[in-house]
């Protein structure tokens, strides 16, 4: 299976579609890890295995998400808790952690002009003055402004900065020694040149996301960097059922929460944090609908987690480089995918 997904993404890499990648299959009980392509088009690196990426989004899931729960678990929090109560000068009353979890909330996506922000302080103003904009629950508008108010949460709750939470219950328990939001630059591979009244330069172990560079790195919606290993380590743990949470909250995170339609006429669901499978997406058309969930990063990675099948998948690219308009890691997720449902349809 490992040689089959790393000739697609050859073909990615040779075409210029992207720089390169790191990956990884766990499967039939064992992880595969293997590497395509160069770090960047000036140096021409080769990626290795200890290549490190910018995992955007996919911080939503790995860190943001599961602290939550862990902070649920320490009942510290709930599900039903408001955010108000814990996020100082936010308005909307009746806005909980789970609204946010489900992006469902009512808030808006994104923070306008969010290359000109220059300090965390800037986004967390940005972010307390979002209006709602829907009826919560009527639809999902997937939110980075909601994921920058459950960091808040969690650092109002611990007293302590998202990252240091995150390597005391997620990052060190896991052995995930090449994951933190503030890594070695050297083993980075870059990200997009920037070019604003912000940041001029090419972005290297810095996050690319703006309103987590404006909050150096420390936020809840992005900021994460990792290494594919130690990411399969992360799904490992989870397929063990040997996770930083109990099996209770564990099965929690991949029951199915709400159902939409997407703005292209796809039908979609959501767990917490998690996405659930959907048609014609990375995911294929063979899986478990109930025991499956994944996520994706706008740096050009995508995760995805069969419990039923032991199986599991991930894989970091930096498509965004030089530009994120050159972007073109979508259709190889899908040959992926088909690559993974093959693997499924013979163990069935």
């Amino acid at each position: 299976m490992i040689n089959e997904i790393k000739k697609i993404l050859e073909v990615g890499a040779n075409a210029h579609h992207f720089p390169g990648g790191s990956f990884c299959v766990l499967y039939d009980g064992k992880i595969e890890c293997d590497t395509v392509g160069v770090t960047d088009y000036v140096t021409k690196r080769p990626v290795t295995k200890d290549t490190i990426y910018d995992i955007a989004s996919l911080s939503k899931v790995v860190s943001t998400t599961t602290m939550i729960m862990k902070l649920i678990e320490e009942k510290k929090l709930s599900l039903d808790s408001q955010i108000k109560d814990y996020v100082l000068g936010f308005r909307h009353e009746d806005i909980t952690v789970y609204d946010l979890m489900i992006h469902s909330s009512g808030l808006p996506a994104d923070i306008q002009r969010s290359n000109k922000l220059k300090s965390k302080e800037e986004v967390i103003e940005k972010a307390l003055a979002a209006d709602i904009i829907y009826p919560k629950h009527t639809k999902v508008v997937y939110s980075d402004i909601g994921y920058i108010l459950l960091g808040l949460v969690i650092e109002n709750i611990t007293k302590k900065p998202i990252n240091e939470y995150a390597d005391e219950v997620i990052f060190h328990p896991l052995n995930m020694n090449e994951t933190s939001y503030r890594p070695n630059k050297e083993k980075t591979a870059p990200t997009e040149f920037r070019e604003d009244e912000v940041y001029h330069g090419l972005l290297q172990g810095m996050v690319h996301d703006e309103k987590s560079f404006a909050c150096e790195g420390l936020s809840g919606h992005a900021g994460v960097f990792s290494t594919a290993r130690d990411l399969a380590r992360f799904i490992e743990s989870i397929l063990n059922e040997k996770f930083v949470i109990n099996n209770d909250l564990l099965n929690e995170l991949f029951k199915n929460r709400i159902n939409y339609v997407s703005e292209d006429n796809i039908e979609m669901n959501r767990a917490l944090g998690w996405q659930k499978p959907y048609k014609n997406g990375y995911f294929g058309e063979n899986y478990d609908f109930e025991n499956t969930i994944g996520h994706t990063g706008f740096t050009g990675c995508n995760m995805i987690i069969d419990r039923k099948h032991k199986l599991g998948f991930i894989l970091l690219t930096n498509a965004v480089h030089p530009k994120r308009n050159l972007n073109q890691i979508f259709s190889y997720r899908k040959e992926i995918a088909k690559v993974l449902n093959d693997y499924i349809n013979q163990s069935n």
